[in-house]
């Protein structure tokens, strides 16, 4: 099986998004930093509160000191509070970890079908990491909050899409237990 082009194409576009995943830290790291050296760069720069209208439930609350002040004038990318900005930006860099080690364990599982060592107990770990992985995203996205100096928004996100794949990944490992348990009651009667 070592020339499924299908699967030699999944495992490059594993590589190809935890590489995108990569660069996208690193920006989001020296925006991180560039905000705190150059923060009146970020005075014309106003932040957009999410309006999630998928599969899911939302709660949001925003507030400002003077109730009749513009969005424009209060929700200030060079506003932010700091430690609004340090929570956003462990936030987002644990979501871009946990998206990172996720494709990850995907290509794992790639490359053990590639090489044709589909049912063992490492496939079975990886599902299972996976599904792991994808419910610390559900977490670390459902949570959204930023604090101005002249007002702020938070919100709670409940979207069930990343729940589904949680589901998936955990049947999918359940699946591949059973195949090698198959695998091994097949190598014994031989």
């Amino acid at each position: 099986m070592t020339k499924n082009v299908l699967l030699n194409i999944a495992i490059v576009i594993c590589k190809i998004f935890r590489l995108l995943l990569v660069m996208a830290f690193i920006g989001v790291t020296a925006l991180f930093i560039h905000i705190q050296v150059d923060c009146d760069f970020y005075k014309e720069k106003e932040v957009h509160k999410s309006n999630y209208k998928n599969y899911n439930y939302s709660f949001s609350r925003t507030w400002k000191i003077d109730p009749k002040s513009a969005d424009k004038d209060v929700y200030i990318l060079g506003d932010i509070k700091a430690e609004s900005l340090y929570f956003n930006y462990f936030k987002y860099s644990a979501i871009l970890l946990v998206l990172f080690v996720s494709f990850k364990e995907f290509q794992k599982v790639m490359t053990s079908v590639k090489e044709v060592k589909t049912f063992r107990e490492e496939t079975i770990r990886s599902f299972r990491n996976i599904g792991k992985y994808i419910f610390i995203y559900f977490l670390l996205t459902s949570y959204n909050s930023m604090d101005f100096k002249l007002g702020g928004f938070s919100g709670t996100y409940i979207s069930i899409t990343p729940l589904i794949f949680v589901l998936l990944s955990f049947i999918m490992a359940e699946i591949f237990k059973e195949g090698m348990l198959l695998k091994q009651e097949n190598d014994l009667t031989i």
